[in-house]
């Protein structure tokens, strides 16, 4: 069987050396030294499209857009008039799914044959034979490519029976994985500008649900020290991200988050340059947000170790106050391994805890006094505030050497003034909140972000270890609750590309379990996307959080931002959409609800999908 390659770029030219030696090979290029090169490897080179067509049963196509596909394909002398009947067209672009399609029927109606089957991994994955194939065509015609694809790669993923919905998948990975890099650019930009360390939120954002391919990978590697680089052209990334929001367009989905990431790639083209390669748009958002992602070297913050024994750490007396969905999954928590006082504005919700071995305590100022170590988990700072000073507070019975742990979501400017107020009184704060839900405190598996003095961190972490393993020290005050933030921002931006990017799937016509499978192993994964992807068309519960939280944090950042001079499109975008979802359904329910916000943006339903 004779195989034809068309396109040698950087992309083609990586996917047809897997074929060299192991098919008789012909090869064509409009640059003679990619040409050349193949030839030395023992390639045949076409003098011409058509002359290659003559000569192969099989002819695989990597070009930059579908309209280079349809010039090579029609123009005078192309690919099309040395095909005949039988031959098989094996499209590698990352191109339009209705133009292909056409094309698709031109060669049909002559008896020629034609399948879809593009790539994600980048270049870096294409030389290593592990880049992700999205092939989509009728079943006979995949099974003929079938083994010349998986001589190029061992992950071939067929997306569907129709011609074009491999470049459907694609364009709804390529919107996944460029939106959620440059969200996390933007938010982490913000982050930085705050005093927040990288290496500080990537060791955070990846033991938690906002992580992506740009944490694990891209940003993981500036923190140690081997920065990844993706080879690939802003402006084919903007090529595909603007084919993206057309299909949702077409399909009659807004693409509210995909046309701000077309909107900062086309900036970064026009700024940067047509030939500048996508890693710069790390520059693009450090210059919008005037700051340096990258730590100093040698600037990466030491992890404080625990100074308490286990036996000094067990004598300690731990009080909690809060016992709402977090609040009470972290207490239960500690009650597996110590005794802990816990006091609730509602004395039935505290006496609930009495069956799990706690005591309850009737007043907040009791509890201070009888406590070395007292967490709070309420639902804001104001309240904290109120907690520790207002009457009958906390302060009343605390007294030096006490440290108080406020694991609320909080505002870090006024955790900061609180933690000024409760150094008058000899009392240590630490900022402790986590991420994870009830469900991962109930495991233990909570992300943990503290902030404040590290001797008083040092102390208290044998408790916070009875709760988690995944503790971080953030810095000064108020850095957990402004990691933290950065955080949720980031998993709440993801959380909506995977709507968005699924509501143009579906609409288009892709099965949603084939969407899970193929983006959870290719570049557009998210934490978002493992959680949510799988359970969308059953409609099954991913996370127990209530929009009028995700708002409230939202805001938070935006506050954030605003105080350090940064720009948060996403997140911004994010906290309007959010509170749609709270005042349609109730700040109270669940996130999950924003999957039905975006069925009725667009006048259709996962479910079933």
């Amino acid at each position: 069987m004779n195989i034809g390659y068309i396109g040698l770029g950087s992309m083609g030219g990586a996917l047809a050396r897997h074929l060299v030696g192991k098919y008789p090979l012909t090869v064509w290029d409009l640059n003679s030294a990619s040409c050349a090169a193949f030839k030395e490897l023992g390639a045949t080179v076409a003098p011409t499209a058509a002359e290659l067509a003559r000569q192969c049963d099989i002819i695989l196509l990597c070009l930059p857009r579908t309209s280079d596909v349809h010039k090579l394909m029609f123009s005078p002398g192309g690919l099309a008039e040395g095909l005949s009947a039988g031959k098989l067209v094996v499209d590698q672009t990352s191109g339009v799914p209705g133009e292909t399609v056409a094309i698709a029927k031109v060669l049909a109606e002559r008896g020629i044959e034609m399948i879809d089957a593009p790539v994600s991994g980048g270049v870096v994955g294409a030389a290593a034979g592990t880049i992700t194939i999205m092939a989509s065509g009728p079943q006979a015609q995949y099974d003929r490519a079938l083994p010349v694809l998986s001589t190029i790669s061992s992950n071939v993923f067929r997306c569907g029976e129709r011609v074009g919905d491999g470049q459907a998948m694609k364009l709804v990975n390529n919107l996944l994985s460029a939106g959620c890099r440059l969200a996390t650019l933007e938010i982490v930009a913000m982050g930085k500008k705050q005093g927040l360390s990288l290496a500080t939120m990537v060791n955070v954002i990846n033991k938690a649900s906002g992580r992506n391919r740009t944490t694990k990978v891209t940003l993981q590697g500036m923190v140690d020290g081997n920065p990844a680089v993706a080879n690939f052209a802003m402006a084919l990334m903007l090529k595909d991200v603007s084919q993206s929001a057309d299909l949702g367009m077409a399909c009659g989905v807004p693409t509210t988050m995909a046309n701000i990431v077309r909107g900062l790639l086309q900036i970064g083209v026009n700024t940067l340059g047509k030939d500048a390669q996508f890693d710069r748009v790390m520059e693009l958002m450090e210059s919008m947000a005037e700051t340096s992602i990258a730590d100093a070297p040698g600037s990466q913050p030491v992890q404080p170790s625990a100074t308490t024994s286990d036996a000094d750490a067990k004598a300690l007396r731990v009080g909690y106050v809060g016992l709402g969905a977090m609040g009470g999954a972290l207490v239960r928590r500690l009650l597996l391994s110590r005794p802990v006082s816990v006091y609730d504005v509602s004395a039935e919700t505290a006496g609930t805890f009495a069956a799990d071995g706690a005591e309850t305590v009737s007043d907040l100022s009791s509890l201070a006094r009888s406590c070395d170590v007292i967490f709070i988990c309420v639902p804001t700072s104001t309240v904290v505030r109120e907690v520790l000073f207002g009457k009958g507070g906390l302060a009343e019975g605390l007294s030096a050497g006490k440290i108080v742990v406020d694991q609320t979501t909080g505002d870090p400017s006024i955790t900061r003034a609180i933690e000024a107020d409760l150094a008058k009184l000899g009392v240590p704060l630490i900022d402790a909140p986590v991420s994870g839900g009830p469900a991962g405190a109930t495991a233990g598996t909570v992300a943990i972000m503290c902030g404040g003095q590290a001797d008083a961190f040092a102390k208290v972490r044998p408790v916070f270890e009875q709760i988690s393993p995944n503790i971080v020290h953030c810095g000064a005050s108020g850095n957990g609750h402004a990691t933290k933030l950065v955080h949720n921002a980031l998993a709440a931006c993801n959380q909506l590309l995977v709507y968005e990017a699924a509501s143009i799937a579906v609409k288009y016509g892709l099965r949603l379990s084939d969407v899970a499978t193929l983006i959870n192993k290719s570049t557009g994964f998210s934490g978002a996307s493992e959680r949510i992807l799988p359970a969308l068309s059953e409609r099954k519960a991913t996370v127990n959080f209530q929009l009028q939280l995700m708002v409230k944090d939202l805001k938070l950042v935006a506050k954030m931002a605003s105080d350090c001079g940064a720009p948060v499109l996403f997140s911004s975008t994010a906290c309007a959409l959010f509170e749609m979802g709270s005042k349609k359904f109730g700040g109270t329910t669940n996130m999950d609800a924003m999957a039905q916000l975006y069925e009725s943006f667009a006048d259709f339903t996962f479910v079933g999908a």
